[in-house]
Formats: structure tokens, C-alpha cells, sequence
């Protein structure tokens, strides 16, 4: 069985220059009448160009200006993003020293704090009246049980702030 024929390409380009069937010679159309091949090939040849003029007529190309508009504004969008990206790096680095800081440095300061809290709840400030609770116990009280409390909830909130702002694109 025969799968090609040495006209085929002389047929696709008559017909891909739209010369097929009226503008080319009576020799190739003969050919086509008796060659199996060429005839399935001028079917769908035709059928896939039609396709194509159908397509291009529905296109809907916008202006020129539009088109270059789209294109600066592209091309301004992706400097912004190649210049940012140093910066995101650096802000990255940075948030990662500052947690690694904190951790280092919240062990100290958590004797240095507690030392503080404890000389300030030994101080006598007086007490609330009618009650033998004194100011000292409400904030020794306060310091050891609220502050860190207070100190968890604040990094609770602001670390995916510093996050986002780190690595915000």
C-alpha cells in the first residue's frame, strides 16, 4: 500500500496559497481525480484552511496602542520584580537574625526580668484596703503569670506580619 505521493507538497502549497482548484494547472487537477492519496490530502487541506480564515475573520485584535500599553506596563511590572528581589532576600536574612537573636538573648533576659520582678514584689507599696493584698504581690503576681502571656500574644500577631513583609513579592 502506497502512503505517499511525490505530489503531495506541490498540492499542500497550492493549497495553502489558496491556488486550489481554480489557479493551477490542469495536470495537478487530473492528479488529484485519480491519486487516493492527494485527494484525502486536498479534503483536508481545504477543510483545515477554511478553519483558519474562519478563525482569523472571528479574531478580535486589539490596537496597536492597547498592545504596546499592555507591554510596558508588563515590562515595568517584571524591573519592579527583578529589583525587589534583592531587597526580599535581605529582609529574609533579617527576620531570620532577629528569631535567632530573640532566642538566644530571651534566656538571659528572662533571669535578668525575673530578678527585676522579684526585687520590685519585695518592695513594700502598700496594700489594697480592707485586704492584707499588697501591691507588691499583684505585680510579682502579674509580672510571672501576664507578661509572658502578654510577650506570647504580641508574637503571635506580628511574627506572619514580619513573614509576609519579608517575603511579600
Amino acid at each position: 500500500m502506497k502512503l505517499e505521493c511525490p505530489r503531495e507538497q506541490e498540492l499542500l502549497d497550492a493549497a495553502s496559497a489558496n491556488r486550489w482548484p481554480d489557479r493551477v494547472d490542469a495536470l495537478l487537477r487530473e492528479h488529484v481525480a485519480g491519486c487516493a492519496i492527494c485527494a484525502d490530502v486536498v479534503e483536508i487541506a481545504v477543510a483545515f484552511l477554511e478553519d483558519r480564515e474562519v478563525a482569523r475573520a472571528e479574531a478580535q485584535v486589539p490596537p496597536a496602542a492597547v498592545v504596546w500599553w499592555r507591554s510596558q506596563i508588563r515590562a515595568r511590572e517584571e524591573a519592579a520584580r527583578i529589583a525587589s528581589r534583592p531587597i526580599a532576600l535581605v529582609q529574609a536574612v533579617a527576620t531570620v537574625c532577629v528569631a535567632v537573636a530573640s532566642l538566644a538573648v530571651a534566656p538571659a533576659a528572662s533571669a535578668w526580668l525575673r530578678a527585676l520582678i522579684t526585687s520590685l514584689g519585695a518592695a513594700d507599696w502598700g496594700s489594697l484596703p480592707g485586704s492584707d493584698i499588697s501591691f507588691s504581690w499583684i505585680l510579682s503576681a502579674a509580672a510571672y503569670t501576664t507578661l509572658p502571656l502578654l510577650a506570647v500574644g504580641i508574637w503571635i500577631v506580628l511574627a506572619p506580619v514580619v513573614v509576609y513583609l519579608a517575603l511579600d513579592e
